[in-house]
């Protein structure tokens, strides 16, 4: 086998296992944006599904914080310190929003705007494959 065949194929292998990836943050941010936006508080429960819906949010944020610090990751410096920072004022307001002290409106707006960033990362990788 050729060497230029050998790398197009280790190529979209990392292709492949990029969008993988991507696909699997795209589907958790998903899902938990959707929880937080089908919260109706007025409903019976509606306390208790906010609760859980801010709390699980907070962890996925709490993930990606330890994910931005670990030594190994090679996202560019201002995108890691971007998401620091919304990781950071995300912790900040689910204490809020649990203490009936804010709403979880932009919450759910950070998250779309991650999910909006993942989908065009995944077109652009699955273009590029």
């Amino acid at each position: 086998m050729q060497n230029s065949e050998m790398a197009k194929r280790g190529y979209a292998t990392s292709q492949k296992q990029v969008a993988s990836e991507t696909e699997l943050e795209l589907k958790v941010f998903t899902g938990i944006t959707g929880r937080l936006a089908a919260v109706d508080i007025k409903a019976p429960g509606g306390p208790t599904d906010l609760a859980e819906a801010v709390t699980d949010n907070a962890r996925l944020w709490n993930l990606l914080f330890i994910d931005m610090t670990h030594k190994g990751n090679t996202l560019p410096l201002e995108l890691k310190n971007g998401l620091l920072y919304l990781a950071e004022f995300t912790r900040l307001h689910t204490i809020k929003v649990l203490n009936g002290e804010a709403e979880v409106g932009i919450l759910i707006e950070i998250n779309r705007s991650i999910i909006a960033g993942k989908r065009a990362q995944l077109e652009s990788t699955q273009e590029a494959a």
